[in-house]
Formats: structure tokens, sequence, C-alpha cells
């Protein structure tokens, strides 16, 4: 966000205006003024990038919040639960009859939702009161938007939930909460999910081991070591949730560990048949499928293969810092790899591991 605001202001040729109101009234400004021009070289793209940057610094600064990404999407969170878009008020006020009736209503809209009463904030605050009735033994731990992760590793989607509120009271809305929450499994009280059913919705998930130690003993994952500080665990992916698979669920299928594991990773190459590879720094590229099992495609069988038809002169290096990331490096660059994964996983509300390997047709190998 700095960066792109510094650069707007730089292409304007002026001082950095003031906070708070008198720095949402030089904004308003810059967008009457844009919108003024005819010259067919502006770019609209780099005006509401950095014009949405300093939009939303200046929120930060007057509602209190911080900047986030994740896969690529940048926003602020203002409050504890609300979330914003400055990006898209830049892009909106453009197109706008009355761009600063525009821009004024989006302020209204970011200050509910830095108190608990917009849009997004209201959903996740009200799920979070009935998870605290309901399941004391349960937390939001990290959310982006309406997806929230749990301190027992599930991940809820709560664009439904949403949708409901959108025309329902706190009351109704905090039943649907209700019902959603019914469905997570319980710390000691868990309904196995039957073999024909988990099959096609199970799929791999990288942890790191502070994680899986940070678990009660009541909930003990199934999880294999890939290296001293990364395991393999498995999930139950649902339209709107996920939860990890206890060992104890695991053991009540018909069939073996091992079989378990390798229908995860053939349902995970059946979501894999095209990646999206994007280069960070020379050498470097990062898989973003933005599905949240970008780290777990560390085990796709062929990953080997892919790759060396992109260059099969070098070792191709991987780090899976978060569950979002999948770095891949050609050896030539396992500094600025190593570099780039520590800083990510630093970053990350629940890293994995900046531990790199080495990928062949045999497998995978830690450094």
């Amino acid at each position: 966000f700095v960066p792109a605001a510094l650069d707007f202001m730089h292409s304007l040729r002026c001082e950095p205006p003031g906070s708070g109101a008198a720095g949402v009234r030089w904004l308003a400004d810059q967008i009457e003024r844009h919108l003024d021009r005819d010259d067919d070289w502006v770019d609209d793209d780099r005006f509401i990038e950095g014009a949405g940057a300093l939009l939303g610094l200046l929120l930060i600064e007057h509602l209190g919040g911080r900047t986030a990404e994740r896969d690529g999407v940048h926003r602020i969170q203002i409050g504890r639960f609300g979330w914003f878009d400055p990006f898209e008020v830049i892009q909106n006020a453009l197109d706008a009859e009355e761009p600063r009736r525009c821009l004024s209503e989006y302020l209204s809209a970011a200050e509910r939702e830095a108190t608990g009463r917009g849009t997004i904030s209201r959903v996740v605050r009200l799920f979070a009161d009935v998870l605290r009735d309901e399941r004391p033994d349960l937390a939001i731990e990290s959310q982006f938007e309406l997806g929230v992760e749990l301190s027992n590793g599930a991940s809820v989607d709560l664009a439904r939930l949403e949708r409901v509120a959108r025309d329902q009271d706190d009351a109704a809305t905090a039943a649907a909460a209700r019902r959603i929450i019914s469905m997570l499994p319980g710390a000691s009280e868990l309904k196995a999910t039957s073999w024909s059913e988990a099959g096609s919705r199970i799929l791999p998930r990288l942890i790191s081991e502070s994680f899986l130690r940070s678990l009660p003993g009541d909930q003990s994952l199934y999880a294999e070591a890939l290296c001293a500080d990364v395991y393999l665990t498995l999930q139950l992916r649902y339209e709107a949730r996920a939860r990890y698979v206890p060992r104890v669920e695991v053991d009540s299928w018909p069939v073996e560990q091992g079989d378990a594991r390798r229908r995860a990773i053939a349902n995970l190459a059946e979501r894999s048949r095209k990646l999206r590879l994007e280069p960070v720094e020379e050498g470097i590229l990062r898989v973003r499928q933005g599905d949240g099992l970008d780290a777990a495609r560390l085990l796709l069988p062929d990953l080997a293969a892919r790759l060396s038809k992109i260059d099969a002169s070098t070792t191709w290096l991987a780090a899976a810092p978060h569950r979002d990331v999948l770095l891949l490096g050609r050896d030539f660059a396992i500094e600025q790899l190593a570099r780039l994964a520590e800083d990510a996983s630093r970053r990350a509300p629940h890293p994995i591991s900046a531990a790199l390997f080495a990928i062949s047709s045999q497998g995978l190998h830690p450094m």
C-alpha cells in the first residue's frame, strides 16, 4: 500500500495530503481532476491502484486497522472483524454520476465495518458470538474477509451466512450461524464420516510441527512427517467449511492409511490439472491457484515432470511457508528462495515452515 500511494503522489507531483477529512477531500479533488482529463494516455488502472492504496492508508489512520493480502488480493482490515476494499471504491467513484457522493457513501460503509455493523463485520461478529456460546473450546484465530480459520484448524467460509444476513435480523442470522457451528466436529464427540463420502472430499494439507503440538490430546490428527517441522495431514472439504481428519477417523475407514493419503493427493491432482505459475524473482515461481491448497501442491506426483518442461537443466527447489504459498526455484536461486520462504513464513498467521525441498522424479528431498 505505502509504495503504491507514494508512487501515486509522486506522479501527481504533489506533497502528501493531510490526514482525516482533509486527506479525503484532497483525494476527491484528484478523482474529479482525473475525470476531467481527455488524454488517451491516462491509465485508469494505475490511478485506481494508487488512489485506492492512499484511501486505504487514510482509513487505517482514521479508523485503525492494517493492510492485508491473500493470493494477490489486497484489502484493509478495520475494527475487529471489518474488511474493506478501497480499490473498488475508487473504481466505482470514477464510474459514478456524482463521484463525491459515491465516495462519501463508501466512507460511511467503512465506518460501519469498523464498528461491527458492516456487511462483513456484522456477519463475523454474530458468528463469533454464537461460537463463543456454543463452542467455548473454539475461537477465531484468523480472518480474511468472510473466510475464518478456527483454533482447531477448521476453515469456515461465511459467504452463505452473509447472504442470509442481507434480509434477516440479528436473531435469524445467529440462528443460521448456530446451524453452521453445529456441523463443526466436537473435541470429544466426532461422528466419523464414512469412507464412501470421505473418498471424494479428502485432500492433503501441510501443517507445522508447532501447530500439531498445540492441539489438545483428544484432537490427535492423522499426520505424517515430511521433514523435521512439516507434516502432512488430511482434510475433509465441504462447500462452506473444512476440517482436519483425526487419526481415529482414518483408522475407522476400510482402507489402509496409505490408500487414504494417496486418494487425497489424487483428489488434489484432479484440482491441479492446470497450474497458475507466476514469476516472483529471477529463477523463482509461485503457484497461485488461490484455493487454500497451494502449499499442498508440493505433493503432486507429477510436479517434477511439470517443472522439467519449464527447465530440464536445473534442479528445482521448493518451499511451502504457509498454506497459500508454494514457491518453486531453480537451484541457482537458492538464497533468494530461502529468503522469500523465511519472510512469508514469518508474516503468515498460520506458518508452515521455511524449509526447502529438492524436487525430483523420485519425490521430495528435504534439504
